[in-house]
């Protein structure tokens, strides 16, 4: 496979982008899509500063996760139809 072929291919691949900037790539797999949002937010609330570290941040950036992989979902189930 050709570089140029590869990088078509690697950005036509759905994935959620975070505030921080870290792309995850979306998975068919629910459970397994959940552990990688998971693991993402952990590190990065770890890199925010103790005052910011609350539960509430955690959710805000766990739910923004969440709601652009439904986002893409419907996005790709629409344009299939």
């Amino acid at each position: 496979m050709t570089i140029r072929r590869l990088a078509r291919s690697h950005r036509s691949i759905d994935k959620v982008r975070c505030e921080c900037g870290t792309e995850i790539l979306i998975l068919p797999d629910v459970t397994a899509m959940s552990k990688a949002i998971d693991a993402h937010v952990i590190v990065h609330i770890q890199k925010l500063k103790a005052s910011a570290r609350t539960t509430a941040e955690t959710e805000r950036i766990r739910d923004n996760l969440i709601a652009q992989v439904f986002s893409k979902a419907s996005q790709s189930e629409n344009s299939e139809k």
